[in-house]
Order: C-alpha cells, then structure tokens, then sequence
C-alpha cells in the first residue's frame, strides 16, 4: 500500500477533481465514499479501480472492505489528504475509485411484469438519490432517465440513495428510445401531473408499467400528451409534493396493487 501524506499529492488533486461531472466523464469512473456504499457498488458489479484508506477512522465494515481489496489498488493517506478528498464527513476512512457502467435496455431484466422508475429533466441530484433509494425498496427493475447527458453518478445522489442507485440499471436515454422500449414490451406509460383527472390509485398499475416524474420546476414536457396522467391527493395549500416524496408515494402503490 503507498502511503500519501500531502493534501497536495496529485492523487489527492485527481479525487477533488472527480467532483466535477465533466471529469468523471471524461475518465469514466466515480468515486464512493463510505464502506456501506461501496460494498453495495461491488455486490452490483461495479469495478472498484483505486481504494484510499485513512486507518485511524476505519470502522469494523471499513477494516473487512480493506482486507478484500489489492494492496495494490490501495493507497494509504494521512487525516489531511482524506479531508480534502472526502465529500462528507462518516465516510468511514474509505473512498473508492470505481469504474462508471454503462447500461442500456438490454440490461433490464423483470423478475415478473416490469416496473420502471422514469425521470425527466430531473435537476437535484439529493432527489434522483431518494428516489433511486425508494426504487429499490419497492424492487423497479430499472431507472430511466430522459436526459442522455444527465450525471447519474453525482456524490450527493449517491449519498442520499445510500448505495441503493446500484441496485438495479441506469439507463440514460433519448425520449424516442424509450418510446420504442414500451412499444415493443408493451408496457403502459403513467405520467405524475398535479393537473391529471385521475389519483395514482385509481391507475391500474400491476401489469408491466413505466411511472413517470418531471421536473419540479417546469413539470413534464409536452412529449406525454398521450400517457395515462395521474395525481396525488393534496388537501391543504400546497399543490404538489417534493418529487421524491411524490415518487415514492406512486411507486409504494404500485407495490401495493402488485402485493
């Protein structure tokens, strides 16, 4: 294991700079940070190319992770070098390099009537990381998102869906190629909108199905028109929920309908 002292190390430089979108994709890989996350990330099959190690804050799951890994795919740094790399504190004295995973429609592999989680032009990554968390809970086979340049491997979302975002495919695509998916697997498209006639438990959700969630600054887009429209029931002043609240609300219903 070499060891890194200086926050300085162009290491160190090369994982700050991993924060930018442009560079992760310019190098295709991401960095994870904490043992609970990157355990998950290897379970899902994700290549973990570089592992930092700081031993004085190595928790039990931290020390197990170490012991897995190549000594020589780790790098040993001082409590200076790991602050200036780590996006949050508790990240259990382990960030890890991992290669990016391209995946398409090919990988999506129902376990009976497929179930999709869609995303439009969604802008916080804090709320792509909850609704992927939510998305694993209830078991969707894939995550769709409706922006082929979208950074679907942002540290903040990553955090916030607490590792689950590698549970199941990340498929960025265009509109018309999703469009074509459901054709072709004739799944039913059924898009969230305060100004739907119907509420999400009145949508037949239990056959194969694709949920769709826009923008909460500009809504969906216009490309839905023909999409079965659903709404949440809102009782007081305000009109909408956060979308990953929103998200989860439709996609629990959906597991109910399927239960």
């Amino acid at each position: 294991m070499i060891d890194i002292s200086s926050p300085q190390n162009p290491k160190i430089k090369e994982l700050v700079a991993l924060r930018e979108s442009r560079e992760r994709r310019k190098q295709d890989v991401f960095v994870v940070e904490g043992a609970r996350e990157i355990e998950r990330a290897l379970k899902a099959g994700y290549t973990c190319r570089t592992l930092y190690v700081e031993e004085n804050l190595l928790s039990d799951a931290s020390h197990d992770l170490v012991k897995r890994i190549p000594a020589s795919s780790q790098y040993s740094v001082s409590k200076e070098a790991y602050a200036k790399a780590a996006v949050r504190e508790g990240s259990d004295g382990v960030l890890a390099v991992m290669d990016i995973k391209a995946h398409t429609f090919a990988d999506i592999k129902p376990r009976g009537k497929p179930l999709l989680l869609v995303l439009e032009n969604l802008e916080k990554p804090g709320n792509f990381g909850a609704l992927a968390r939510s998305a694993d809970g209830v078991g969707v086979d894939a995550i769709v998102i409706l922006d082929p340049k979208a950074d679907l491997y942002n540290p903040h979302a990553i955090r916030a869906s607490v590792g689950a975002l590698f549970s199941q495919p990340l498929i960025a695509t265009s509109h018309d190629e999703f469009f074509a998916y459901c054709k072709g697997q004739a799944i039913t498209i059924v898009a969230a909108s305060p100004h739907a006639a119907k509420f999400h438990y009145q949508a037949d959700l239990k056959g194969p199905v694709a949920l769709v969630l826009g923008s909460e600054a500009w809504g969906l887009s216009g490309a839905w028109k023909s999409s079965e429209l659903v709404k949440i029931p809102m009782n007081g002043l305000a009109d909408s929920l956060n979308v990953s609240v929103a998200g989860a609300v439709i996609m629990y219903e959906a597991l109910r309908q399927r239960s």
